[in-house]
């Protein structure tokens, strides 16, 4: 179960990034465009575009496994969430609203900490697919002596 800590931190503005490998074990990495926590607290769904998550889509694919690190920029606050993808979805009017929110806290946390709304509202995308992961473990990754530190559960 994700940590309450984890989901209060996970429904604010979060810079979300996923990391995935191919069958080489050759990392690649792309920004996600909104998280959201399950019902059951053992899920997150991911917003993806599929224009510039191509290689991010088909690693998922082929093996789903995932790591996904979520920072709030004005204090640093990060946790990774590892996991295996339940679902790959094309996105619903639901999943791009919920985006629409996401994207509004995130240009709020990038405003509090100095960057342009022109700079940040140029580059966020409309979501194309919701990816649904189990996640199995949880880490504090917030720069300091407990970063690395396995967390909940």
């Amino acid at each position: 179960m994700i940590p309450d800590s984890i989901v209060h931190l996970l429904q604010t503005g979060v810079s979300v990034m996923v990391g995935t490998r191919d069958a080489s074990l050759m990392p690649e990495c792309t920004r996600a465009w909104g998280i959201q926590v399950g019902a059951d607290r053992e899920s997150v769904t991911l917003f993806l575009s599929e224009a510039i998550g191509g290689k991010t889509l088909e690693n998922l694919r082929n093996n789903g496994k995932i790591a996904v690190t979520c920072t709030r920029p004005t204090d640093h606050i990060t946790c990774q969430l590892k996991g295996q993808v339940r679902s790959i979805k094309p996105a619903t009017s639901a999943n791009r609203e919920m985006s629409r929110r996401w994207h509004r806290e995130f240009r709020a946390e990038l405003s509090a900490i100095g960057v342009p709304s022109t700079l940040s509202e140029a580059w966020i995308i409309e979501p194309t697919v919701a990816v649904q992961i189990s996640v199995s473990d949880v880490f504090d990754q917030t720069p300091g002596p407990g970063a690395g530190k396995k967390i909940g559960q």
